[in-house]
């Protein structure tokens, strides 16, 4: 517990179409913007009208049944070309997350997010490693990762965490 925040009382879910709004608000908040870029790549992107983005898992991460951020997962080896991520050795899963309600910025809730989505992809799948691409300024996102066992790989660019079973 952190500022009264309650570590079980975070859940990860499924993102449904009913979120779409929810996480278009989030996306033009100037401080998730600045990081996440184009709302609108996102947004068709959790669409996903045509199947284009079929190997992505995404979902949103509730505290007491309300939502307040969102994270997403995907294996790097159904990754397009062009971004790196395809070059990762087979096992190899990405992830991204954000925290949308500001009441819950700086509570330790990030910690959380990355500590349950690694135990549901290790849970769904049979990951070797995970890795995360912060934007380089964004240095709250990379203290984050490094507080939760995350190193810098200079070969790749990515920062990375070995999955032990």
């Amino acid at each position: 517990m952190k500022n009264n925040i309650y570590t079980e009382n975070v859940v990860i879910r499924e993102f449904k179409k009913c979120d779409v709004a929810v996480f278009e608000e989030w996306l033009y908040k100037d401080y998730i913007k600045q990081w996440f870029g184009d709302p609108k790549e996102w947004l068709d992107e959790v669409n996903n009208d045509d199947g284009k983005f079929d190997w992505i898992n995404h979902f949103i991460v509730e505290y007491d049944s309300a939502p307040i951020g969102f994270c997403q997962y995907f294996d790097c080896k159904n990754a397009p070309e062009g971004f790196g991520w395809e070059k990762e050795p087979p096992g190899t899963f990405s992830i991204d997350y954000l925290i949308g309600e500001e009441a819950f910025l700086r509570k330790g809730i990030g910690s959380v997010i990355i500590q349950k989505l690694i135990a549901l992809i290790t849970a769904r799948e049979n990951p070797k490693s995970i890795i995360a691409d912060p934007v380089k300024e964004n240095k709250d996102s990379i203290k984050l990762l490094e507080k939760n066992g995350f190193t810098f790989d200079e070969t790749s660019g990515f920062h990375k965490i070995a999955i032990l079973m």
